[in-house]
């Protein structure tokens, strides 16, 4: 056997399942650190006043209910009253686990209130596994710097 394959087994059998298993439990930042430090606001808050969030930075919380599962480019919040946002990353740093589907995200993001034109809309619903008629024509999109997720409890 080689030395690596070797170091790779050895290492795999001495490794207790603990310490694996708890990597699954951890919070993953991806992106910016984040600066403000207000408390998040939930996505109804920025939905009833889009306006009054719009172009500004703001720290919102949701579950994550769909994950690009291409590249992880982008993901949907859902709240519990139903308000859904599609969160991008800024000028493409970053990307979201693709299997975080149904975890806590908080983002330190720009709103934007986005009008999305017949190919965007395809482009969404390809990603998404869906028919493009099912991807809304008017979408509250954040612009995220930073992304943290923590296991749904």
């Amino acid at each position: 056997m080689r030395l690596v394959t070797r170091l790779a087994l050895a290492l795999a059998l001495t490794t207790p399942a603990v310490a694996l298993a708890a990597d699954a439990s951890e919070v993953v930042h991806r992106g910016a650190p984040f600066t403000l430090k207000d408390k998040p606001i939930t996505l109804d808050d920025v939905a009833a006043k889009p306006d009054a969030f719009a172009d500004k930075l703001t720290m919102i919380s949701g579950k994550v209910s769909t994950v690009c599962q291409k590249k992880g480019c982008w993901l949907s919040l859902k709240s519990d009253k139903g308000t859904v946002a599609r969160v991008t990353f800024k000028d493409y740093g970053f990307f979201a686990p693709k299997d975080c589907a149904g975890q806590v995200a908080t983002v330190e993001a720009t709103v934007k209130v986005t009008k999305l034109d017949a190919a965007e809309r395809a482009h969404l619903a390809q990603d998404a596994g869906k028919k493009p008629e099912e991807i809304p024509e008017v979408e509250l999109r954040l612009v995220a710097n930073g992304l943290e997720l923590t296991p749904a409890m």
